[in-house]
């Protein structure tokens, strides 16, 4: 087999443990259920499904979901007010308009903080995984911190963004960044103007988000793409340009001469091939294997290599449709080939969402997974960089760890590591769905080997070592040899505790 083609899964090939690969990487997991019915339409049915999910009904997102008006630009009045207040020298007005300010910043952070919940609680509980997944891709690809953005309800706007050209056309994207306002706050090209030219934009948007770092462009090439941007900025909550502010001279792009703006610059950037190769790069770490490239034997790196650049042509082919590159992947040999199962470490959203997904547990307290995925380093609207999150290895040391083992007990149990042992949260927990399809033994419960066996290689996505199936039953065996609900708990905190856990 051509390891690096992408040459479709044999259909027959496709089952209950290839569907589970599926929805782990695609979505969050799901439960066996799920996984049965996904298994049930075979490989093109559930790709198709998995991709094409705008006919899955679920609850649109909308620009009246959260308050746009907490920060918002001065009005006229307020401008005027605090300007008589400085020139008469009333530092009593001055303080309580500067306090009103802050109260707003203050509810502003407050909101910020809904909308992280939101966005979990949407991705615990869409129907539609993959338009999350891809939401939270662009996420990192794109990255944007309130911190230094805020405005909340621009983070909101961008997140909008995302989700609207998830799986659309990777161009849109390009040409709607530089037009978003959290974006262009971020990056200060709300301060580049043509007297005093602002590279940050110019330079992440071809080091960062579209080329790569040091591949076809220089120093110039980016002096220049921050020309064409000059003027690019918002008004409230939207785009303006500010003819005044930009430079509309000639310009030198990538060997290409003109009177170029943003447009322009993004288009020349474009057609550069390096962009699709870049791009499927990225996305063959965050669905096939995060060690293809950067890790590994001499022969894995050629082969994610090898389909990267399959992959890549792809992608161009379909003038940047992100679609036709997401089934061929989702459909490939490789995509399921055993070197690439169980090989994507679990970011903290992906491990706390998908636990949930999986295993049916409650939610539990939504700030609570939200300060569990802080302090497993993803705190969702705050990236550390506009690098992102560099993800894969870096994602787990001690102190993640001891995260990660606390909230799948929390999640099981509803007991957090700092309350006491009756001091729970939440609804019990009920493991039965999780055995209830297996094929009955004695007195019609399932067979206790059996239960085991599948328990951990459900959780675990790939087929566990002999020892960890050994470790397992010899805790049963010495809590009686019985499932019931106590042990079930047991044992899955027990698989969650394994380090293949943190993989999918």
């Amino acid at each position: 087999m051509a390891i690096n083609s992408l040459k479709e899964l044999n259909a027959e090939e496709f089952d209950f443990w290839k569907a589970l690969h599926l929805l782990n990487r695609a979505g969050f997991g799901g439960t066996p259920q799920q996984v049965n019915a996904l298994a049930a339409m075979g490989l093109d049915g559930a790709v198709d499904y998995v991709v094409d999910y705008e006919s899955i009904d679920f609850e649109q997102v909308r620009a009246d979901d959260f308050d746009r008006n907490i920060i918002r630009p001065a009005t006229d009045d307020e401008r005027r007010e605090i300007e008589q207040a400085r020139r008469n020298g009333d530092q009593e007005a001055v303080e309580r308009l500067q306090r009103m300010r802050q109260q707003r910043q203050a509810e502003d952070r407050r909101q910020m903080a809904e909308i992280q919940k939101w966005w979990l609680k949407r991705m615990v509980e869409t129907p539609r995984p993959l338009e999350e997944k891809m939401t939270l891709f662009w996420h990192g690809h794109f990255a944007t911190a309130f911190r230094a953005v805020e405005d909340s309800y621009h983070m909101f706007m961008q997140n909008m963004f995302f989700r609207q050209h998830a799986t659309g056309h990777f161009s849109d994207l390009v040409y709607g960044i530089i037009r978003d306002p959290a974006m262009l706050r971020f990056l200060n090209n709300d301060q580049n103007r043509k007297q005093q030219p602002n590279e940050n934009l110019a330079r992440e948007l071809m080091e960062l988000f579209t080329l790569g770092e040091g591949h076809r462009y220089t120093e110039d090439d980016i002096k220049e793409g921050a020309r064409a941007l000059t003027g690019y900025t918002f008004d409230d909550d939207s785009f303006v340009i500010r003819e005044q502010m930009h430079d509309g001279g000639s310009k030198r792009i990538l060997s290409q001469v003109g009177r170029w703006d943003g447009v322009d610059f993004c288009r020349i950037i474009l057609a550069q091939r390096a962009v699709s190769e870049f791009i499927c790069g990225k996305l063959y770490a965050f669905f096939v294997n995060d060690l293809g490239h950067s890790g590994g034997d001499g022969q894995r790196q050629k082969d994610a290599r090898g389909f990267t650049l399959k992959l890549a042509k792809v992608l161009r082919d379909g003038d940047y449709a992100l679609k036709p590159v997401l089934k061929a992947l989702f459909k490939s040999e490789h995509f399921y080939d055993q070197a690439n199962v169980a090989a994507v470490i679990k970011s903290p959203i992906q491990i706390i969402v998908q636990a949930i997904r999986t295993l049916h547990t409650p939610v539990r307290s939504l700030p609570s997974l939200a300060s569990a995925a802080d302090l497993m380093g993803q705190n969702l609207f705050f990236p550390p960089s506009v690098q992102g999150w560099n993800g894969g290895r870096t994602w787990i040391n001690t102190s993640t760890m001891f995260v990660r083992q606390n909230l799948m007990v929390y999640l099981l149990t509803g007991r957090r590591p700092d309350a006491y042992e009756w001091d729970d949260e939440g609804r019990e927990f009920d493991a039965e769905h999780l055995q209830e399809f297996l094929k009955s033994g004695e007195n019609g419960q399932p067979d206790v080997r059996q239960t085991l066996e599948y328990m951990v290689r459900f959780n675990l996505g790939a087929q566990p070592h002999a020892d960890r199936l050994q470790t397992v039953a010899d805790f049963v065996s010495d809590r009686g040899g019985r499932l019931d609900h106590e042990t079930m708990i047991a044992v899955l905190a027990l698989i969650a505790a394994m380090p293949e856990y943190q993989l999918c």
